[in-house]
């Protein structure tokens, strides 16, 4: 997987979450992989279970139009036939306010990151996060992305570890 990192303070609220989440779902269509699932920490969703978006969008909009507090939002395309989400999914999308470093991650299979522009993707992401830094990186799904970007574990402990470029704003 080839994924890009943006840390620092997120200022997405209600509305802001919204349009993220719907931006997202459109950047997956483009990809060709329809986003499938939903994984949400916030006041009404305790659990952070994946749930389908049919099941999980009307609540998430309800959530914020109430001004619920969301501290992650993960957005998943998942294959028909997988068997654990976080290895098996096609793209991997997450804002994050529960870690230490507030950050927002995009998990493509490498073979389509040809087809991300990134430098479009990164100002985008802006729209909803207040970057100090960021990587792009490669590694495995196996490793899971969502791991190293909280930044839990030393880099070394990563095997298939390739960082393609590092940047500070």
């Amino acid at each position: 997987m080839t994924s890009i990192v943006l840390y620092g303070l997120i200022q997405a609220k209600e509305q802001e979450i919204w349009e993220w989440y719907q931006y997202f779902l459109k950047f997956n269509e483009k990809l060709g992989y329809p986003s499938t699932h939903l994984g949400i920490i916030g006041d009404s969703f305790k659990s952070g279970k994946l749930t389908t978006i049919k099941r999980t969008e009307a609540k998430l909009s309800k959530a914020l139009e109430n001004g619920e507090n969301i501290k992650t939002i993960s957005i998943y395309s998942l294959p028909e036939e997988f068997t654990q989400a976080a290895f098996d999914y096609n793209t991997f999308i997450c804002m994050n306010q529960s870690f230490n470093h507030p950050f927002v991650i995009v998990s493509v299979p490498s073979a389509d990151f040809i087809n991300v522009n990134m430098q479009e993707l990164i100002a985008d992401l802006q729209r909803f996060i207040i970057c100090t830094e960021g990587k792009v990186f490669e590694l495995s799904a196996l490793e899971s992305p969502l791991i190293y970007a909280s930044k839990v574990n030393d880099d070394s402990d990563f095997s298939s570890l390739k960082i393609i470029e590092k940047f500070t704003f």
